[in-house]
């Protein structure tokens, strides 16, 4: 009689396999992601019947120059060729990320038009919508869709490996990696192991046939990509797409990239035409800006290489109920915390009986900790309803003794403020600052400084 299939749990992000179930993984520490599978029991090979290999070939690197000059192939759309630095490699894996509805489709079916315009072969494997839905997606964006553009409507992992090494696509999507399935492994398409076992057949027949591979991947409700971390070792490029759905604004960031810079970033606007390249985001997130609002706050952060100017607004009201609220929308809560204390405590301004919300409107998502002096002086704006110039700008990260600490790249930030029209830059002192007539730059050491002065 066969054996029964062991219970195994394992963790749905890093795929580390435990004996029971557990809260908290061992691995990884993530919380909440142990879950109970089923897996058959693997036959150990005993080293009397293992076969000797015989050895493999060896060549010299210097064998292959030929072959890595002008490796990149180039994809017609700038943006992409940006991200790429360059274009796609032959028998690159490229993971792209994002939550649902954010427009990873319509960027892949609009890159698969251009590159298939171009005459060369692309594949779209469908695995979450059917060929019809796709081929109504591609009515919308372009009047006739070219011969070379095709589509495999399969989720088995070795029948689209084969399809790849038989037909050598320029280019394939696979829309979705959690869509896909292998056979002969245990358990349903989506969780951990078929997704690590999906990605690693096509993987293989990508470096095979050397055709590039572009697959689609979801994002969980923390932001991060679904499936087990080994996913993101597996592939050579791993791109996220953000955004908030309800906003014209999506960005693509490189979050690894084997061939080239992780620093390069594409921001991109829905429009009716499909997801368009923005030239000038500071203008498009700049537009219908309030003047003179109490609150509101310039400043300016750095996409990959490119300043974007921001803004940043501020609401502070007395608590509601009791416990005071502090709510943030594009900026990380924990930072919004460390600003609060650190002006409660160095400036004397306190905000224990307020509630407090901050926003990057657009829908801008803000990691970098040069935006710290623009959200606590549009704090202290909200809290005095006194306006904040609306031609100045404030860059400038804030330390917990209330020291204001230069930002990097400060000469593209002020120069990009200047190409706006703004007059006046306030930022930390620097003995780099520098030596500009327009705009004028007022330089501080502390917060407490700062404020006093801007707000006198």
């Amino acid at each position: 009689m066969a054996k029964q299939p062991e219970k195994l749990f394992s963790c749905s992000k890093c795929d580390a396999q435990f004996p029971k179930w557990a809260g908290q993984c061992a691995t990884c520490g993530a919380w909440g992601t142990i879950k109970e599978s089923s897996i058959a029991e693997e036959e150990t090979l005993r080293p009397t019947n293992r076969v000797r290999a015989k050895a493999g070939g060896v060549a010299s690197f210097s064998s292959l120059v030929g072959q890595v000059n002008n490796a990149h192939k180039p994809t017609g759309l700038p943006y992409w060729d940006s991200l790429l630095s360059g274009g796609f490699v032959d028998g690159a894996v490229t993971l792209l990320g994002g939550e649902p509805g954010i427009g990873k489709s319509t960027v892949l079916a609009q890159l698969g038009l251009m590159m298939a315009s171009q005459g060369k072969t692309v594949l779209y494997v469908t695995g979450e919508e059917s060929p019809a839905q796709v081929a109504l997606r591609l009515k919308r964006l372009t009047k006739d869709i070219p011969p070379s553009f095709n589509f495999l409507d399969s989720t088995n992992a070795d029948v689209i490996a084969a399809t790849i090494r038989e037909t050598t696509p320029a280019l394939t999507i696979v829309d979705s990696v959690q869509t896909i399935r292998v056979p002969e492994v245990v358990g349903e398409p989506g969780n951990p192991t078929q997704i690590k076992a999906g990605a690693a057949v096509i993987s293989e027949a990508a470096k095979q046939s050397r055709a590039a591979v572009v697959l689609v991947g979801q994002v969980t409700k923390d932001g991060e990509l679904a499936g087990p971390r080994l996913l993101e070792h597996l592939v050579d490029t791993v791109l996220m797409m953000e955004g908030d759905r309800y906003q014209s604004l999506r960005v693509i960031r490189v979050l690894k990239h084997r061939f080239g810079s992780t620093e390069e970033v594409a921001m991109l606007a829905m429009t009716e035409r499909g997801l368009e390249e923005v030239k000038d985001p500071s203008a498009l997130l700049l537009s219908n800006r309030p003047a003179h609002a109490p609150g509101s706050v310039l400043t300016c952060l750095m996409e990959g290489s490119r300043p974007v100017l921001i803004e940043i607004q501020a609401l502070v009201t007395p608590a509601a109920y009791g416990s005071p609220s502090r709510r943030a929308t594009g900026v990380d809560t924990n930072r919004l915390s460390l600003i609060l204390a650190v002006l409660g405590r160095r400036a004397a301004i306190g905000f224990g009986d307020q509630d407090v919300f901050v926003n990057v409107v657009g829908g801008m998502s803000a990691t970098d900790p040069s935006i710290d002096f623009a959200i606590a002086l549009a704090l202290v704006s909200a809290k005095l309803d006194k306006p904040f110039s609306s031609d100045a700008l404030a860059i400038g990260e804030l330390g917990l003794t209330g020291e204001l600490r230069p930002a990097q790249n400060t000469s593209a930030r002020i120069k990009e403020a200047h190409r706006l029209g703004l007059t006046r830059v306030y930022l930390p002192h620097s003995e780099k600052l520098p030596k500009l007539t327009q705009p004028t730059l007022k330089a501080y050491t502390s917060i407490r400084e700062a404020v006093k002065e801007i707000f006198a």
